[in-house]
């Protein structure tokens, strides 16, 4: 498969991962023919290793808390064991193998920190001598943007979640709705509507109107990063020395960034989560590029690897 082809279709699904052939070959600027067969084989393949409906959990009254893990068994066993549960735990919303600095990347969506406290306990007490919680970082807010390395033409746009946010009253109908779509981001309106029992013309009205409120605030896919040739780096800076004045002109260096794809703020020893990707043809020494404009002295280099999971708001939230 074309190289640059293939590129243009992981960029659109990580925009939209609802976007159905004719409407992803027109964005490609390649047949829905061609865009057909790239997406099926990208599928055959288990390069796509998945899609999430983004839902700002703050909206709910959620917060999140970022948890980095290492093994203290090499045993793959009782390594799978431990993933095996944490997938099974609601309030575990995302799941990452991390290959350098730490060993699991954890992120959980709770109501509120005693909450936190326990499902921890709980976990830490499940896998007993099996691993150890290395940091703990609370989320201040969460800046997206699109993978702009991607592609040639200049793209800039960033999705706000997990921030100070107003709680929003979700009506029953518009819960049936985001229900569905958390289980199945690319359902198309009518298996909704076979799902939900809802109308077609009610589901396109309430689905605008929780994007227009921002509860979702896109559709995304995630992939098989090392078979695409695309390599993740976290980077964990301290901002204590910013002023004001950098800690924006830090949010548009990443908001213009071609390799910056998200900015997290965090409370702790480290409160700034900066995540990266690049591939061969737009590497780049993105640490050194930071570390120029802004003087950070105090930081963390990660290399990230496999997503298993990634569901942004626990399922509980929409009962």
């Amino acid at each position: 498969m074309n190289e640059e082809k293939i590129r243009k279709i992981v960029y659109e699904l990580t925009q939209n991962a609802r976007i159905r052939t004719k409407e992803l070959g027109t964005q490609a600027r390649i047949s829905q023919q061609s865009a057909s067969y790239i997406l099926q084989s990208l599928e055959k393949q288990h390069l796509i290793i998945g899609r999430s409906t983004i839902i700002d959990s703050a909206k709910f009254g959620y917060v999140n808390v970022l948890v980095y893990c290492n093994y203290t068994t090499f045993d793959s066993q009782r390594q799978k064991e431990i993933i095996q549960y944490l997938q099974e735990q609601d309030q575990v919303v995302m799941i990452e193998e991390i290959k350098q600095g730490y060993d699991l990347k954890v992120w959980f969506g709770v109501p509120n920190l005693s909450s936190f406290n326990k499902t921890k306990r709980a976990f830490l007490q499940n896998c007993k001598d099996k691993i150890i919680v290395m940091e703990t970082f609370p989320v201040v807010v969460k800046h997206i943007y699109p993978r702009k390395y991607l592609i040639s033409k200049k793209i800039f746009s960033e999705k706000v979640i997990a921030g100070d946010r107003d709680v929003i009253d979700i009506n029953p109908l518009e819960m049936k709705v985001l229900k569905d779509l958390w289980v199945n981001p690319n359902h198309s309106i009518v298996e909704i509507s076979q799902t939900t029992a809802l109308n077609p013309k009610t589901i396109v009205k309430i689905k605008k109107n929780m994007q227009e409120k921002k509860i979702v605030r896109g559709y995304t896919a995630f992939f098989d990063l090392e078979k695409l040739g695309i390599t993740k780096q976290y980077l964990l800076f301290s901002s204590e020395d910013l002023s004001l004045e950098e800690d924006a002109k830090l949010l548009h260096f990443c908001f213009i960034h071609p390799q910056v794809i998200s900015l997290t703020k965090l409370i702790g020893t480290y409160d700034l989560l900066i995540e990266t990707e690049s591939d061969e043809r737009t590497k780049k020494d993105v640490l050194k590029d930071f570390r120029t404009e802004f003087g950070f002295k105090k930081y963390k280099v990660l290399q990230g690897g496999r997503i298993i999971k990634d569901t942004y708001l626990p399922k509980s939230a929409l009962e």
